[in-house]
């Protein structure tokens, strides 16, 4: 079993319900407890362009800003970046990454991961290159990976392995419905592909991310994702004291958890009755029937919709591709159950 990098990515995930704006009392117990767990990396945030809409700092996490926390020393402080965000700038890859992105040397980050689609990996190789020139640690994740053939994830690992650029690959569980089988046959695709590093970021829509976690650790998973309480988009993820306790019950690492438990039982509960984040009966039935988390989480946080309507859009949904998020895909599901 290869040495388990545990990485928390609560500020980045969990900023789907607060659009990223986190107090700054909040952010240094959470640091502190991050710190305290000996948590090896934090994914604090994205790495955003501008956005219309208002986001909080935290969805852009400039280095000017991250000089602001009280970072810990001894973890990795890492960001987030979507890749259609790049390849999609008029001025083309390089010049998007000179505007997001500064020589590791001048800042607080250390590692970037990139977010990416099937569709768009083989105009990626720029992108994971160009931050690897600046000095970055790089990541690449691989997304709405349930269900992908052995075939398509094989060939995915090797074109990622053919940039020479990437450190650790990572396969996220985006509609929560893998199971240990799955995340088993998935380590193996890509491992056939693909001989560094690979990373999990399990959703708990069938509440099953810590077991599907532990899976993957068992099967040669050497980074693993976590959030305090699971936040995260739709039902969240593994939580971080959750799989903190069965790391240690497995003897694979050993943490001061108490701060990481006060944070959860604490601030990060608030939150929780705040927001609703965590599996229920609407994520989970979205995740068997392969829909977008996204889908049940804005019918649920627009406040308009009751149960009976919400599994009626569920049902409608199922019966076309929603494996990804489109508001107007969703309206058309909604439209749908209108006088039912």
């Amino acid at each position: 079993m290869p040495a388990i990098t545990l990485l928390d990515c609560t500020f980045r995930d969990g900023g789907y319900y607060n659009s990223w704006d986190f107090d700054p009392q909040l952010t240094a117990e959470y640091l502190r407890a991050a710190a305290a767990a000996k948590v090896d990396a934090v994914e604090i945030g994205f790495r955003m362009f501008p956005q219309e809409q208002f986001h909080g700092a935290f969805a852009y996490s400039t280095d000017d800003f991250l000089k602001t926390l009280p970072l810990p020393k001894g973890i990795l402080i890492g960001v987030m970046v979507n890749a259609s965000d790049i390849l999609k700038h008029p001025a083309g890859a390089d010049k998007a990454l000179s505007l997001l992105f500064r020589p590791r040397s001048k800042s607080p980050v250390g590692l970037v991961r990139i977010a990416a689609h099937f569709r768009d990996i083989a105009d990626c190789g720029a992108i994971a290159k160009g931050l690897k020139r600046l000095g970055y640690q790089v990541g690449f994740n691989l997304m709405q990976s349930t269900g992908k053939s052995k075939e398509t994830l094989t060939a995915a690992a090797r074109t990622v392995a053919g940039w020479k650029s990437v450190d650790v690959l990572y396969f996220a569980d985006s509609l929560g419905n893998m199971d240990g089988a799955g995340i088993a046959a998935t380590l193996s695709a890509l491992r056939e592909g693909w001989a560094g590093p690979i990373g999990v970021h399990a959703h708990n829509s069938l509440d099953q991310g810590v077991a599907n976690t532990l899976a993957a650790i068992e099967h040669g998973a050497a980074w693993v994702d976590s959030t305090i309480l699971g936040m995260g988009r739709g039902p969240g993820n593994a939580p971080t004291e959750y799989l903190l306790i069965e790391l240690e019950r497995r003897g694979i690492r050993k943490s001061d958890m108490d701060p990481v438990f006060s944070l959860a039982l604490g601030s990060f509960s608030k939150l929780q009755k705040q927001y609703g984040w965590g599996p229920n009966l609407l994520y989970y039935l979205a995740a068997v029937h392969g829909i977008h988390p996204t889908y049940v989480q804005t019918m649920l946080g627009k406040g308009q919709y009751d149960r009976h309507h919400i599994i009626a859009a569920i049902e409608s949904l199922r019966k076309s591709d929603a494996s990804s998020f489109s508001t107007d895909h969703l309206e058309q599901a909604l439209f749908s159950t209108e006088g039912s």
